[in-house]
Order: C-alpha cells, then sequence, then structure tokens
C-alpha cells in the first residue's frame, strides 16, 4: 500500500537561484518525514562548466549540521555524457510516501518504510533527458539515476561520477578482492577503525560495498540495492582523498575476462539505487530495512512453499563426503534428530559411491529432512572445478535440472563461484532466482556478490556468502585470530545490508584450532541473521555438548519478527536480541582478546524480563555453563571471557 502527495515545483519553494561574482547556483533541499535529515542537491558552476552536487544534513540537538560535504552526481555514456552543463527542466516531489510489505525471512517479517522523494529532470547538451531521483528516510538516504526514452533505443553506460564524500571520522570496509581464480567473492577480513579517507590497501581493488562511517557523532552505512539485471554492481575506488569515495565499476578481468564491465539496457533504463542508512546510534544501522525498501516487490505469487530452517553439513568435517553416500546417512540422521529442517549435500555429490542422489533423497525424505543441493555457476566464467557446472550458466540446462532435481524431492540448491559484478553476472542471479522459483527450490549463493536486496523481490533466496566464513578454519592460518573481531564488525556491516551463511558452529578444531569459547560459537546462530543456518560439526561433537545446549541449538529459528541492537561498537563486542513468537533470544560476543564486563540496557524492548535463560562461558574456553539471571533495573550485565559469548531467552 502506498499513499503520497504529489507537487510540481517550479517557484522558490524547492528551487532556489544564487548569482554572486559571477557564480550560478541552483539548489534543491528535501527532508525527510520527521525532518530528521535533510538532503541538498546543487548545481554548481566550476570553471567554465557546471556539475550536479548533494550533500546531506542530520538534525543534531534541534538544528541541521552537515553530515556529508557535497559529493559529485554523473554517468557518463558510451555516445553521450550526463556529467556538466546539465539544463534543468523540472523537479516534482512527493510526500508522505509509504510502502508496506511483508518478507519470508529477515530481521523482521512487517515491514512499512515511509519517504519523501524529489525527482529533479535535467537534460544534456544534445537535448537527452536525465532523471536524478533522491528518496528522505527518517533513518537514511537513497538515490538513483533513470533514463526516460523508448524500448527500441539503448543505452550504454560505462562510467559514474556518483560519489560520496564524508567528513573526518573513523571507517570500517573491506578491500574488493584482489582477482584469482577463486575471487572476488567479498570474503576479505573488514579494517576499522581507520581514518575516512584512508587508501584501500595497494594489491586490492578498492572497498567493497557495505562501508560504515563514524563521523560528527552520527553513523553512515553506505551500499547499493535494487538491481533487476539490467545493471552491474561497484565498489569504490582504492584512492579516496579527503574523504571521497567514488563508484568504480566491476574489474575488467572479472569472470575470466568475459563480459563488458560496463551496463546496458533498453530505454527507459535506472540504475540501482545508492543508499546510506544514517543514524544517531547503531541501532539505526544494525536494524536498517533500506535494502529491502529499495527492492522490487515480491515476484512469487504463493510463498507458502518458501520453508526457512537449519541444516546440517558434512563438508566442513569431511570435504570428500558428498561423494560417498554412506559419509551422509550420519549427518541426515543427525538432522532428524536435532528436528533441523534440511541436509546439505555440497560439491562434487555427482561423483556418489555407495549409493545414489535418488537414495538419500528417499531417505531423507523418511528422516523428514530436505536435502539441498550444490552447483557450480560455471560455465565459462570461472575455471573452478568442482561439479556440477555446466548447468547454472545455460538456461535450458538450468530449467530442465531444476525441473529434474524438484521431482526428487529436493528443497533447494546452493550455486557458487560467481566471481564478478558485471552485469551478465547479476543478471544469471536473478535469472537463477526466477527459474528456480518456477520449480519451488530455495537459492543459497556462495562465492558471490553482497546482498543486493533480493530477498524482497524473490523471496526463495535464503542466504548468501560474500563473508569470510568458519571453512577458513580449514585453509587461511590468520582465521582464529582475525576471525572474533570480524565477526564484531560483521553485523554492524555485511549482515546489516542482507543474509549471512557464515556456516557457525565448529566446536571442534579444524586445520586451524580456534581460539574463540564455545560461547562464542553457541551465539552466533542468534548474532547472525540467514533464511537458512548451516551448522557446521559432526553429529558427535554437536550431541557432545551439555544438553541444555544441545536444547537451545535445537530451539533456535532462524525467522525473526523483530531485531535489536542492544550494545556493541564495532570490532569490541556486539550484543543483539531476536525475537520469534512470544520468546526473545538474545547473543553476544567479544570480538577481543581480552576479559570484560558488558551492561545491557533492555529497556528497548519495551517489557523487562523477570528473568532471563543464560548459557554462559565456564571456567575454560571450551566449558559452558547453564544459568538464570534476573535483571536489576533494566539491565543485564554480562562477564565476557577472552574472545567469549553468551546466549540465552525468554518467554
Amino acid at each position: 500500500m502506498k499513499k503520497h502527495i504529489l507537487t510540481i515545483i517550479t517557484g522558490l519553494a524547492i528551487l532556489t537561484v544564487l548569482t554572486s561574482c559571477n557564480q550560478i547556483e541552483k539548489t534543491w533541499q528535501l527532508e525527510s518525514p520527521n525532518q530528521s535529515i535533510s538532503i541538498e542537491i546543487l548545481q554548481q558552476e566550476l570553471g567554465s562548466s557546471t556539475g550536479l552536487f548533494y550533500s546531506v544534513d542530520r538534525k543534531i540537538d534541534g538544528s541541521y549540521e552537515k553530515i556529508m560535504d557535497l559529493s559529485p552526481l554523473g554517468i557518463e555514456c558510451k555516445k553521450s555524457s550526463f556529467v556538466e552543463n546539465l539544463e534543468f527542466i523540472s523537479a516534482e516531489q512527493s510526500l508522505n510516501q509509504e510502502d508496506q510489505y511483508i518478507l519470508a525471512t529477515g530481521k523482521k517479517l512487517s515491514n512499512v518504510s515511509e519517504f519523501n522523494s524529489l525527482e529533479l529532470t535535467l537534460q544534456n547538451q544534445e537535448k537527452e533527458k536525465i532523471v536524478v531521483i533522491f528518496r528522505a528516510y527518517d533513518q537514511g538516504i537513497a538515490f538513483q539515476y533513470l533514463f526516460p526514452g523508448q524500448s527500441e533505443n539503448k543505452l550504454k553506460v560505462v562510467d559514474e561520477i556518483t560519489g560520496f564524500d564524508f567528513m573526518d571520522g573513523n571507517f570500517w570496509g573491506h578491500p574488493y578482492d584482489t582477482l584469482s581464480v577463486y575471487t572476488p567473492a567479498f570474503e576479505t577480513y573488514y579494517e576499522g577503525p581507520v581514518e575516512v579517507g584512508t587508501s584501500a590497501p595497494w594489491n586490492k581493488n578498492g572497498w567493497a560495498f557495505p562501508i560504515l562511517v563514524e563521523s560528527n557523532g552520527t553513523w553512515m552505512l553506505v551500499s547499493e540495492a535494487g538491481f533487476d539485471g539490467t545493471y552491474g554492481a561497484s565498489h569504490l575506488h582504492a584512492e579516496c582523498d579527503d574523504g571521497k569515495y567514488r563508484i568504480k565499476f566491476a574489474e575488467a578481468g572479472e569472470a575470466e575476462g568475459f563480459y563488458e564491465n560496463s551496463s546496458l539496457s533498453s530505454l527507459p533504463m535506472h540504475t540501482p539505487w545508492r543508499f546510506i542508512a544514517i543514524g544517531e546510534s547503531l541501532h539505526e544501522i544494525v536494524e536498517t530495512t533500506l535494502p529491502t525498501d529499495l527492492s522490487a516487490p515480491s515476484k512469487i505469487d504463493d510463498i507458502s512453499w518458501i520453508q526457512p530452517g537449519r541444516a546440517t553439513w558434512s563438508w566442513w568435517s569431511d570435504n570428500d563426503s558428498p561423494q560417498d553416500y554412506e559419509r551422509m546417512v550420519p549427518f541426515v540422521d543427525f538432522a532428524s534428530e536435532m528436528g533441523w529442517e534440511y541436509f546439505l549435500v555440497d560439491a562434487n555429490w555427482n561423483r556418489m559411491k555407495n549409493g545414489t542422489m535418488e537414495q538419500l533423497a528417499v531417505y531423507a525424505e523418511g528422516k523428514n529432512v530436505g536435502l539441498l543441493l550444490w552447483y557450480n555457476s560455471g560455465g565459462k566464467h570461472n575455471v573452478v572445478t568442482e561439479e556440477p557446472r555446466n548447468l547454472m550458466d545455460d538456461p535450458e540446462a538450468r530449467r530442465a535440472e531444476f525441473e529434474r532435481i524438484s521431482k526428487l524431492g529436493i528443497k533447494g540448491v546452493k550455486v557458487d563461484f560467481f566471481q564478478s559484478d558485471k552485469q551478465d553476472i547479476i543478471k544469471q542471479y536473478i535469472d537463477i532466482l526466477k527459474d528456480a522459483a518456477d520449480f519451488k527450490l530455495l537459492v543459497n549463493f556462495h562465492g558471490c556478490t553482497m546482498p543486493k536486496g533480493w530477498r524482497r523481490t524473490w523471496p526463495n533466496l535464503v542466504s548468501m556468502e560474500a563473508v569470510r566464513g568458519e571453512e577458513c578454519y580449514i585453509f587461511d592460518g590468520r582465521f582464529p585470530e582475525l576471525a572474533p573481531r570480524n565477526m564484531a564488525i560483521l553485523p554492524f556491516t555485511r549482515n546489516a545490508v542482507g543474509p549471512v551463511d557464515y556456516t557457525p558452529g565448529g566446536y571442534s578444531d579444524n586445520f586451524y584450532p580456534h581460539l574463540t569459547t564455545f560461547g562464542f560459537e553457541l551465539a552466533l546462530p542468534v548474532i547472525l541473521e540467514s533464511g537458512i543456518m548451516h551448522h557446521a560439526d559432526t553429529p558427535g561433537k554437536t550431541l557432545g555438548l551439555p544438553p541444555y545446549a544441545v536444547e537451545f541449538l535445537k530451539e533456535i529459528p532462524v525467522v525473526w519478527e523483530d531485531t535489536r541492537y542492544l550494545d556493541g561498537y564495532p570490532g569490541k563486542e556486539v550484543v543483539i536480541a531476536r525475537k520469534s513468537g512470544n520468546r526473545w533470544y538474545i547473543a553476544g560476543i567479544n570480538g577481543e582478546n581480552l576479559a570484560k564486563e558488558i551492561t545491557i540496557d533492555l529497556s528497548p524492548l519495551g517489557e523487562i524480563p523477570a528473568s532471563i535463560d543464560l548459557i554462559v562461558d565456564g571456567e575454560g574456553a571450551r566449558d559452558l555453563q547453564s544459568t538464570q539471571v534476573q535483571p536489576g533495573e533494566g539491565k543485564l550485565s554480562i562477564q565476557l571471557k577472552p574472545y567469549g559469548g553468551f546466549a540465552g531467552y525468554w518467554e
């Protein structure tokens, strides 16, 4: 449901022309519904030409204060430019717009977004039009470009001037991968806090979305959403002098050099939304819904078949297990005993011995466990040899395979190794989601781009990787030391923009022993949000936890009616509460190698519980203990061990 008031502005109410010292400025202003955020769009004379810019103010102590300096706007096309000397045509302002929608999975299911919008129509010297659309929300801003025209005409975008000019402050970001056989996969470690304007490492290709900034008493999270296959995804240039971050398209060498790193589409054409979640507190960042607010409504009419859930996973403890029927059966039994919905059959299952996939599907169905199957996304765009491959890149082969496995009762697919943000690969993601929906299959993307809000448009998308996950205990010697801090950044960055398939639950040591406590590991299924939560460890190790911990893991859901940030700071610690039915779950992790006491204010949740059942770290790093605590004056005090954690619930 949407409600709005439309006004066409031609006078001084929104457009101001200033003339002095031979400089001409045109300005437009847009405020959020509660007037907490203001955007100013400015056409400014620069030497012999004019450019288009925007800046952002936030109301602090009753008056607007600037939180972003003038930042550039503009698009370069193959045959035309929309950067300099644009002629103003018209401005349309729409106020009090409201959008309501329901998600199948997410931080919360029922969502309402309210915003004001401004559409500026301009034209270049060839009389070609561009519309710059801004939205102002109470918790952030967003903007995109629209090119009107007829469908027989096409436009090729080769560069964007779009930028984000931040003032002095702290910055968190993860470098955009160096190109390799397996990258970009958006799996670098987050860096920060560093100074705003810090360049990306010399051997990386810039900064990946999302980025987090703390400046002038304000938190800002920047990313992009609203992709439909007509435009490639982007990242940020490595150089960001004086805090000026600028859009950069996919690297030319991505996807083994296939496909162009420009965007080509028939008119009318629109770019994705670039958004900035904004708030005084980190709760506006962790709880932001802008990625789905800015995405198209669901294209699946009946979503009753979409069943989020928990899954067992044999690959983490035994990489070759998908090739052996007998080594997977215990994990199907494990899922059944835990009451979890799924078992993931990972790479190379097509080489299975001692049984067949058809037999495993029948066996799993008898245990009331659904199967999820792994696939390689390539195709020519990657050279990774894991199988099955050459099915997901070909539309006919893909649909035939989806039809085949759906008839076997398979519930979903995990598609891996995309390695690019080029337009052709972005379109492949969407085509996979569409075809999977036709055959009622869930989708989990790996080796993939960052979430783009697709879970609203395609609710069968249950998770995405794009994270340095727990599998890195197998092959990254730095992971045990860097993972705790990285995990304490993810809720404020990566997981704030969409589901994250981190695959928690490694209680045993893999190749590199973990430094986190069992309390830390037990907290992760609450700290992280994912439509399918893959639990990494073996049946024996997980079922060998204390009975109260096993029961807790059996009960933790993945569908949340509400999510609240309660405490923390990126890289130090984080405490999150999530609601399912009448039960609140709470969890916290310590990203630092030092003991600390934290005091958690529960008042943002409304009614304060009389008592909370908690599982905390015991004497040793791999000991747990169950306790019941009574919050005093609405506050909960917790002792955290180095790299420790806790989890609990109340009703």
